[in-house]
């Protein structure tokens, strides 16, 4: 097997939780092997659950940036990837009775610990115990699958990302970036976006907070009552313009017909979709007379702008990232340079639109 250090993995990804994954080239067809791996330690899991009255729990498919490995796998045979996401689907047991918040977040952690314990004991093929307790813990499982590469050990990390299955397809969609670009490129709209509104945008719908039947931004903690807005990728825009008309009247609701018919591929997003999808809740909001009401900006292109300066703001601090800095060969900093390059159009394109 080539020993090889692939800068463009780490500067891509963030990095990898375990030194051992830093030598496997990690191509569609290595993706491919994982994925075999993982599906049958998933039934031979699923069977351990079983034994123990437990209901079964979904290692799902890889999302992110291994979301089109399969047509990658055949028209992009080369092209590499960081990691493996998986998007999990856990049960959700009913521990605190109708806290669904703590509900999920106590099944997650039951279910990484027996994960965890039962790889210890039954020590299945494919799978590193040692090397994926050493990089997990109760709240996050990063699995350490061995694949064959060339004849030796290829150890490949994969994250499983927690879900439950209300959210299942809404966090399929919301992870599913842009063909061939980073997924922070659409990531950091959804996340702008929500900001702006004092919303979270993220793998759990759309959600709110209140305090004392006003809405608050989503960041506060103390006081507050949770609300799910949407989960559904499909109307969520309009979901979020009915949520805002309701805080401030009783009459029916009424979008506007560029809001109604609002569509985005789900399976192959893209940013003009979404922002165009943002623009025409903003000329709804602004046909309902909600901006200085129950939005706190006084206009649409103000709200328009202040989602634009927000996209930026994450957009420009993924370019100035600090591990660039780390970057010495030509191809780290040419790596670099690509993904500046792919900042700087979006941002550009954005603001066109």
């Amino acid at each position: 097997m080539k020993k090889v250090l692939l800068f463009e993995q780490f500067i891509t990804e963030g990095g990898w939780s375990t030194v051992k994954t830093q030598n496997t080239v990690l191509n569609p067809a290595a993706i491919e092997k994982t994925v075999e791996v993982l599906a049958r330690v998933n039934a031979q899991f699923n069977e351990h659950l079983k034994s123990i009255d437990l209901p079964e729990m979904d290692f799902g498919q890889p999302v992110g940036s291994g979301t089109w490995w399969k047509d990658d796998l055949e028209n992009n045979p080369d092209k590499l990837y960081g990691d493996v996401d998986v998007l999990t689907i856990y049960p959700t047991l009913k521990i605190h009775g109708e806290n669904t918040k703590k509900n999920e977040a106590e099944s997650v952690r039951i279910y990484n610990d027996e994960l965890m314990n039962w790889l210890e004991k039954k020590r299945p093929v494919g799978i590193d115990p040692e090397e994926t307790r050493k990089v997990s813990d109760l709240g996050a499982v990063h699995l350490v699958v061995m694949i064959d590469v060339d004849g030796e050990d290829g150890y490949v990390q994969v994250d499983l990302v927690a879900s439950h299955e209300e959210y299942k397809d809404w966090a399929l969609s919301r992870l599913t970036p842009i063909r061939n670009v980073k997924g922070f490129v659409l990531g950091n709209m959804y996340s702008a976006f929500g900001e702006v509104l004092d919303l979270s945008v993220q793998l759990k719908g759309v959600r709110a907070k209140v305090k004392d039947g006003i809405l608050v931004p989503y960041s506060k903690r103390a006081g507050v009552e949770e609300i799910l807005v949407s989960s559904d990728i499909r109307s969520f825009l309009v979901d979020i313009a009915k949520f805002f008309w309701e805080q401030s009247s009783t009459e029916p609701f009424t979008p506007g017909d560029a809001l109604v018919n609002w569509k985005m591929n789900t399976h192959n997003p893209s940013i003009q979709e979404l922002f165009g999808g943002i623009k025409a809740l903003a000329d709804t909001l602004d046909k309902l007379d909600e901006f200085g009401g129950s939005i706190k900006y006084k206009s649409k292109d103000q709200f328009l702008k202040a989602v634009i300066n927000r996209y930026e703001q994450k957009m420009m601090k993924m370019y100035n990232a600090s591990k660039f800095n780390k970057a010495e060969s030509p191809q780290a900093k040419a790596t670099i340079e690509k993904i500046r390059k792919m900042i700087t159009d979006h941002l550009k394109l954005v603001k066109s639109l």
